[in-house]
């Protein structure tokens, strides 16, 4: 009996020494595929940077539209694509005597939630018409849904260089499945955006801000909201905005062709109106990818404040929002989160500091003074200005995904707020507090909004105010 057991026992000491061998063994493995993949990933990066990279396309205006794919009663539709030079986002790649990783492709698109298929590729076409097909590494509606049917999509192709043939850089690309055949039969191909200067492709991003703006839709129209919007955020060091629009006023029009003239804005249609009724808030979420792609792709900017019309972010411990981030940010921060509170239009005006010789008073930022108590959780209608070269994917409320390394960073809500001039209270019975913070600006913004809508209306110097 006790033979037994002791033989019993012994077999479980062997069996659980086996097991921790394993385990031991497994660990050793991983440690060990993880120490040559970062090699490998060191060793691409080294070699990325000494290649020549130049732009197939040298006269493309970085201007895109919605553009159908394949069979037209589907709806399903195509927008942009990116060259990204970032190989530590990509989950395989190559360096050896035949190929090497020399980055991806970036597509965003309009397609419904739940694709039938179980793969995308990129066909992407060269200068030459000559054309390849890449399977996606990935390929999937991103975040915020809300239960539509269809949804923003990204797609995201790698681009492997042969080493044994001179090295090509894609000119356009499209989008190809089974289930919408006349995607691989008629393929509807768009451009590729490249860096405006291939020679900032692997440099340092500018430290400069630059600002997306939420589509402007239904017959938009509110002009003194528009410029008082621009000229707030170029107090705060903005230096260039990208506005986006399904539908505008003549007069909003016109203020946008002005920003764009002087150079301070790029300006596209967004035609989404055949999916108004079906895909969340005009698309936004592709909205915001886009341009904050389009802000450190083509442009190198390394910040972008992600925000819409009716949305400030005041830092409340320093002067302006380029100062905060001079000071505070350390270099792997993939966004700053600014907290929402609110204010209210159907607050009363206080125009107590509006000089009296200043033609357009109204302001928003200056005539609301009292916000909520309140200071919701973070990612609740929160804003984030991002480091536009750590973004894989952007929310509307935050950021869904990073490169890695990167993390997000919650503002303290007694250094920076995000006020929120909301049309429409969410509940009117919030506890307000007088909040006279944005009126720093007041002197240089009264002055800077007349000599704008001055420059915009030269018969009146008024702006609209709906």
């Amino acid at each position: 009996m006790l033979a037994a057991q002791e033989n019993r026992f012994q077999h479980v000491y062997f069996a659980l020494s086996a097991l921790v061998a394993g385990a031991i063994l497994i660990l050793v493995y991983i440690s060990m595929r993880s120490s040559l993949n970062e090699r490998l990933r060191e060793d691409l990066a080294k070699a990325q940077r000494q290649l020549i990279l130049e732009r197939p396309n040298p006269h493309w205006d970085y201007s895109n539209s919605w553009r159908r794919i394949g069979n037209a009663t589907l709806r399903h539709e195509i927008y942009s694509a990116y060259f990204d030079a970032r190989t530590d986002i990509i989950g395989n790649v190559r360096l050896d005597e035949e190929q090497m990783t020399i980055g991806s492709l970036r597509v965003f698109a309009i397609l419904p939630e739940r694709l039938r298929d179980s793969s995308v590729s990129c066909i992407v076409r060269f200068a030459d018409f000559t054309s390849q097909e890449i399977v996606a590494e990935e390929a999937g509606a991103m975040h915020d849904v809300h239960n539509n049917t269809f949804a923003a999509w990204s797609v995201m192709c790698p681009l492997h260089a042969s080493r044994n043939a001179p090295l090509r850089l894609p000119h356009a690309v499209a989008l190809a499945y089974a289930s919408n055949r006349n995607s691989h039969l008629s393929p509807t191909f768009v451009q590729i955006s490249y860096p405006r200067n291939m020679t900032n492709l692997f440099g340092r991003s500018r430290p400069a801000i630059s600002v997306c703006v939420g589509p402007l839709q239904e017959n938009y129209s509110n002009v003194l909201r528009l410029v008082e919007f621009v000229e707030m955020y170029r107090l705060q060091g903005a230096s260039h905005f990208y506005f986006y629009y399904v539908e505008a006023s003549e007069e909003v029009r016109r203020v946008l062709e002005h920003y764009q003239r002087i150079g301070l804005a790029d300006v596209f249609e967004w035609n989404v109106q055949a999916h108004l009724q079906d895909v969340h808030y005009a698309g936004i979420v592709a909205q915001f990818n886009d341009c904050v792609y389009r802000a450190n792709v083509v442009d190198n900017y390394r910040y972008a404040a992600v925000v819409d019309l009716d949305e400030v972010v005041m830092p409340l411990k320093h002067n302006t929002l380029a100062e905060y981030l001079r000071q505070c940010d350390e270099g792997r921060t993939a966004g700053f989160v600014f907290r929402n509170v609110f204010f209210h239009r159907r607050d009363s005006n206080d125009t107590f500091n509006a000089p009296a010789h200043v033609l357009n008073r109204l302001l928003y930022t200056q005539s609301k003074v009292r916000r909520t108590l309140e200071v919701l959780p973070a990612y609740v209608r929160s804003k984030v200005v991002v480091n536009a070269r750590a973004i894989v994917e952007m929310g509307n409320h935050q950021v869904y995904r990073s490169a890695p390394g990167y993390a997000d960073h919650v503002v303290h809500p007694t250094v920076g707020l995000l006020f929120h001039y909301r049309d429409k209270c969410i509940n009117c019975k919030m506890v307000l507090i007088v909040d006279y913070t944005a009126r720093r600006f007041g002197s240089l913004l009264f002055d800077r909004v007349d000599n704008t809508c001055l420059e915009v209306f030269l018969n009146r110097g008024i702006c609209d105010l709906v």
